[in-house]
């Protein structure tokens, strides 16, 4: 008889800060007729697209075939991170139940309008798409209200509905029996009860006639409770996670923040169990407590980097080299231990504390971004840089190391050393023409209320820092450059320059009506007094590191809301950057 291979190890899963979980308790409607139903809309104006009307337009007329006499109230939903759950007991005294959705791609936010509804003492029903379902559950759960009713519509036909009346009224009609019982049924008891949410923290034993046996039981153990990637992850057993807390001074107990998007407690001790897990050495350990730091600091939009969007990670400081941290050629490749076991520790540490479901909370709606995996992670070559480093830059000395961190929604590629640009100022003008009113930032900082959430980060190859450093530019004059050239300000524009403005906007006006153009951040009766638009509002919003080898090529990250700008909830003191530096560390010379 074989024996048996055992594999115990420490559970992975965060401690929640608050895990109570709330039922229902406001009684569903006996009869609609004579009753106000507010009808919330989910209108993005910014994201073309996104607008429930359509739906609750044809929603409104099938209740008010069926209920005369019921009384319909339409607003938009309160579901996003700027506004605030309290929005909900403004809405409830003027409604006898509510109608929430559709969410049909972009997440709501931290804060489910339909949860708040609820808690206001309001019944009603929450809309999505179908293969949204479990995304919106999540949205409730993580308000405090796991089992707010859903209905789900079709998702190819919803969006085809948006364009299609016919179509439209085909997708309610089919819905429209489901929502009423929905708002009208009796809570059963399991609807109406409430649990703490939790996992079980004792240590946990998989056994197997082998040790592939064993580990499999492990593996399944992860995927079931969403403890992992997908790929492969290493056992935190005891002894390996004692092994990696040897790389730093900090107590295992301490606290470094609230991993999202439920709010789990990252102690030193889960941060190295999920270190362990994505393969990381305890030389690591520092840098990884160090970048966690920085995505759970209360002043970080970390909610936002949950839904799609990824962090992008930087790195700055002499512990580069000594952890042989890849920052020239193929430094955003595989390949590197350093590199891709400390993004994928990071993303670990928000799957496991922060009870982050990446079958969810990987892109709503969206087909995913596999850079998730390790995160962006960009670490400077000041060894190749004409310029100070960014973490002297901030104000650090030369033997100290830092991380910082901002989301992006989008990367935009630079010019190449190697291929397609005859000289320097080719290159020079590509760079340039990324911030002016036809490149990719501008045409994503049309709406005012983003104007200081701008956050560019160009990571520029030394080839290109060197020919701008032997044209004069330092950093700060650089970026100054990149405003003047691009900043649209009628008060310092001659007439001629004016007029010439104008007829290239109606030039482009008429392309866009002919389809052949996208979106316009600016309009030709918008060239008048006062009119002041920013590729960014501070220099000291641009990040620029010197990153890759001679032939490389510079790349811009680039976000319109920025993860320390105060335009969403929670955040009390905007700043440019979160940085934080790098201390702890036991194995290493530097980031003690």
């Amino acid at each position: 008889m074989s024996q048996q291979v055992s594999i115990e190890i420490l559970e992975p899963s965060g401690v929640l800060e608050n895990p109570r979980r709330e039922g229902l308790f406001a009684p569903r409607l006996d009869d609609l007729n004579g009753k106000t139903i507010a009808l919330m809309s989910i209108n993005i104006p910014m994201y073309f697209g996104t607008t429930s009307d359509p739906f609750f337009d044809a929603v409104e007329k099938k209740l008010k075939e069926r209920y005369p006499e019921v009384k319909i109230l339409r607003m938009n939903s309160f579901g996003t991170p700027i506004d605030p759950p309290e929005k909900a007991l403004e809405i409830a005294p003027l409604c006898d139940a509510w109608l929430e959705g559709v969410k049909d791609a972009h997440s709501q936010g931290r804060h489910d309008a339909g949860a708040c509804m609820e808690k206001a003492g309001k019944p009603g029903v929450s809309i999505c798409v179908d293969v949204l379902r479990r995304a919106k559950a999540a949205n409730q759960d993580i308000s405090g209200v796991p089992n707010v009713r859903i209905v789900t519509v079709p998702a190819v036909e919803y969006a085809a509905g948006k364009e299609d009346p016919e179509c439209m009224d085909k997708v309610a009609g089919e819905c429209i029996d489901e929502i009423i019982d929905a708002l009208t049924k009796p809570l059963t008891e399991e609807e109406k009860s409430s649990f703490d949410l939790g996992r079980d923290q004792v240590p946990k034993t998989f056994t197997g006639e082998s040790y592939n046996e064993a580990y499999e039981e492990f593996m399944e153990y992860c995927m079931e409770n969403h403890l992992g990637d997908g790929l492969p992850v290493v056992p935190p057993t005891k002894e390996a996670v004692e092994w990696m807390l040897s790389g730093t001074s900090y107590p295992r107990d301490k606290v470094i923040g609230l991993v999202e998007p439920k709010q789990g407690i990252a102690t030193v001790e889960k941060i190295a169990i999920a270190s362990v897990m994505a393969g990381a050495k305890p030389e690591y350990l520092p840098v990884i407590i160090a970048i966690m730091e920085v995505l759970t600091d209360p002043d970080f939009n970390q909610f936002h980097i949950v839904n799609e969007i990824l962090p992008a990670i930087f790195i700055s400081g002499p512990i580069i080299k000594e952890l042989g941290i890849n920052n020239k050629v193929g430094y955003l490749a595989p390949g590197t231990r350093a590199n891709s076991a400390i993004g994928r520790a990071v993303l670990m540490s928000m799957i496991t504390i922060g009870w982050r479901d990446m079958t969810i909370y990987a892109s709503p709606g969206g087909q995913g971004r596999p850079a998730a995996y390790a995160n962006i992670f960009v670490a400077e070559n000041q060894e190749d840089s004409p310029w100070t480093s960014w973490a002297e830059q901030w104000g650090y000395g030369p033997e100290e190391s830092v991380v910082t961190a901002c989301e992006f929604l989008t990367e935009y590629r630079g010019p190449s050393e190697s291929v397609g640009y005859p000289n320097f100022e080719a290159k020079f003008a590509t760079l340039t023409s990324l911030f002016n009113r036809r490149g990719p930032v501008f045409a994503n900082t049309g709406l005012p209320r983003f104007s200081q959430g701008v956050r560019p980060m160009l990571v520029i190859h030394p080839t290109m820092a060197k020919e701008l450093a032997d044209r004069g530019f330092t950093k700060e004059s650089f970026i100054q450059y990149l405003y003047d050239t691009n900043v649209i300000d009628y008060d310092s524009m001659t007439e001629e320059e004016r007029e010439e403005l104008r007829e290239q906007l109606k030039l482009e006006e008429q392309l866009r009506q002919e389809g052949q153009l996208g979106r316009a951040p600016l309009r030709p009766e918008e060239i008048k007094p006062g009119l002041h638009l920013e590729p960014f509002s501070s220099p000291d919003n641009v990040l620029v590191m010197v990153a890759g080898s001679g032939s490389g090529q510079t790349h811009l990250y680039y976000t319109s809301a920025g993860s320390t700008a105060a335009l969403f909830g929670g955040i009390k003191k905007a700043i440019p950057w979160m940085t934080k530096p790098i201390h702890g560390a036991t194995l290493t010379k530097y980031g003690k």
